[in-house]
């Protein structure tokens, strides 16, 4: 019988191989991970400005948004005196003998019933009906008083920006019904201008809340920052951003909840007007947003604007301010975003003349 062959190598056993085999068999769930990894949200990076604003929030924003959410929740069982003091604080101090001081020229600021309008030096060649934010709770016409001003100066408007009704003095529907009360007297007063209903915040939910209950009326929104549905949440932006101290998921919703019940929520278009059908939308003047980009309610206009473009709706448009959080209309040192909607917004105005 032949000798036996010698093998050049060692033997691979069976075992042997399993063990060199076992790691690779979890490549495709590790591809796989790193995958979902990589097309999961991220946030994206703060402005500079906004940066700085909430590096200044750092050791007393937690503390004060806490104290604002029990505020709210005080007031809903009927104890308003932390809001009471809340509202006071965001007061200006000047009037109008200081503004027209410091705008001599360019716009003039008087006050008429419960307005604050913003007149240009010339003859107005637009209205513009403007309602502040503040969760349907605190601010009132001056918050965004820069804003205001910009639109008489730049866009040759008169901005009449409106005091309405704040809860929980007043709940739902009585600011939107106020605020559409207010829509038809400006359209019957001043008949032969283009007339627009502006807002931000809890104001840009007014504004579509008043077109709603007076349709025809407006000849164009302009929303910044809206709140577009009142007490839920749209994803990826709701979660992203809900522990930015500018407007938390928290305060958001304690917003929510002192405005309207839950159930009203979900299902009114004036109180949240995602909720709205195909017809109502699809009757709407044209809606510029303005969104800024690190908010918890950019998902909300994002889901909007979809809704309006799947209708075949035309003149709509969505400007994301890069790096903006929410309410920096409001905030003195947020500059570069304040320039950059007011210059889209005054842009919309005149290509619409």
């Amino acid at each position: 019988m032949p000798a036996a062959l010698d093998h050049a190598g060692p033997v691979c056993h069976s075992e042997d191989m399993k063990r060199l085999l076992f790691p690779l068999a979890f490549l495709p769930l590790l591809a796989l991970a790193l995958l979902i990894g990589c097309a999961a949200p991220q946030r994206a990076p703060f402005s500079p400005e906004s940066d700085a604003l909430l590096a200044s929030f750092a050791d007393w924003g937690p503390k004060a948004d806490a104290a604002h959410v029990a505020a709210l929740e005080a007031a809903a069982r009927g104890d308003c005196s932390a809001l009471s003091d809340w509202r006071e604080k965001l007061l200006r101090p000047d009037g109008e003998v200081a503004f027209n001081a410091a705008h001599a020229g360019r716009a003039t600021l008087r006050f008429e019933g419960p307005w604050a309008v913003y007149a240009p030096a010339g003859e107005p060649k637009a209205t513009v009906l403007y309602l502040h934010g503040g969760g349907w709770a605190v601010g009132d016409a001056r918050l965004c008083e820069d804003f205001c001003a910009g639109l008489a100066e730049r866009a040759q408007a008169e901005v009449w920006s409106l005091n309405y009704p704040l809860a929980p003095e007043h709940p739902f529907p009585v600011a939107p019904r106020f605020a559409a009360e207010r829509l038809n007297a400006l359209r019957a007063r001043f008949p032969g201008r283009p007339l627009y209903v502006a807002g931000d915040s809890a104001g840009g939910n007014l504004a579509v809340a008043a077109a709603l209950l007076a349709p025809g009326q407006a000849d164009g929104l302009i929303l910044a920052y809206p709140a577009l549905a009142v007490q839920d949440k749209v994803a990826p932006e709701g979660d992203l951003y809900g522990d930015v101290l500018a407007l938390t998921d928290a305060l958001m919703s304690a917003f929510g909840r002192l405005y309207v019940d839950a159930a009203t929520a979900a299902a009114d278009p004036v109180a949240s007007p995602l909720a709205a059908g195909d017809d109502a939308l699809r009757a709407l003047p044209p809606v510029l947003t303005l969104a800024a980009e690190c908010d918890v309610l950019a998902g909300q206009s994002r889901v909007f604007h979809e809704r309006l473009a799947a209708l075949g709706r035309t003149g709509d448009v969505r400007h994301v301010v890069p790096g903006a959080v929410h309410g920096f209309l409001s905030f003195p040192t947020l500059t570069a975003a304040q320039g950059e909607a007011l210059g889209v917004a005054v842009g919309w105005i005149k290509a619409d003349r």
